[in-house]
């Protein structure tokens, strides 16, 4: 694990090795499941508070109220711990996204703004939930793997744009989606910048700014 530092959680996580979960043991039952679930909610705070480097497995069992053996039996390294806990969060981004797309699917044109605030705020939410995300994300820099964190929320928010406007082309939907997420991208860095007093503000005008690339989106489709 390197050590390389990253505004964005979702930038610095490259990929998510698909190997490190398999090697750990998948609970079979719905017990075992509770368990993990535990013990990665355990890894979570304790990597958000210490930092990769400092947490230990047997502070994270003694957080979760387990035995050290049980965390073994499911995780035998730590490495596997941030895995497993880097594929949970990843799901449950994408989890957020997909009922993004659906709200954008039915969405009048009303509803715009308050949407365009939603989303603009997507990744602002999913750090505040999931503090331990960024935390992993600075440490690892990239985790060799399948998938590209990045690219996956980009072909999302391309999905969400042709909801809102099914006669774009996919190629014009994959470009858009670049700019609104980097758009995202600034609302969590300068919601991070507790320097800056006025920045509630500024994550507004950010708002603001993806409500008329949405508005420009969907007028400028093909009839």
């Amino acid at each position: 694990m390197s050590s390389q530092n990253a505004s964005d959680p979702v930038d610095a996580v490259d990929s998510i090795d698909p190997g490190a979960t398999a090697r750990a043991k998948a609970p079979q039952r719905e017990r075992g499941r509770a368990r993990v679930a535990a013990l990665l909610e355990a890894a979570g705070q304790v990597f958000a508070e210490k930092g990769y480097d400092a947490a230990t497995m047997t502070a994270i069992a003694a957080r979760a109220g387990s035995s050290i053996g049980s965390l073994y039996q499911f995780f035998p390294t730590k490495d596997e711990v941030a895995q497993a806990l880097l594929q949970r969060y990843l799901d449950a981004l994408m989890e957020q996204m997909h009922a993004l797309r659906a709200e954008a699917a039915a969405l009048e044109a009303h509803g715009i703004a308050g949407f365009a605030a939603r989303l603009t705020r997507t990744l602002i939410r999913f750090r505040d939930a999931y503090p331990a995300f960024a935390m992993l994300a600075e440490s690892y820099g990239s985790v060799p793997g399948s998938g590209s964190i990045r690219g996956r929320l980009r072909a999302e928010i391309g999905a969400v744009l042709l909801a809102l406007a099914p006669a774009q082309s996919a190629e014009r939907a994959e470009a858009r989606a670049a700019v609104v997420q980097h758009l995202m991208k600034s609302a969590v860095a300068i919601n991070g910048d507790t320097a800056f007093a006025n920045r509630e503000a500024a994550v507004v005008e950010l708002e603001r700014l993806v409500e008329h690339c949405l508005h420009d989106w969907i007028d400028s489709q093909p009839a």
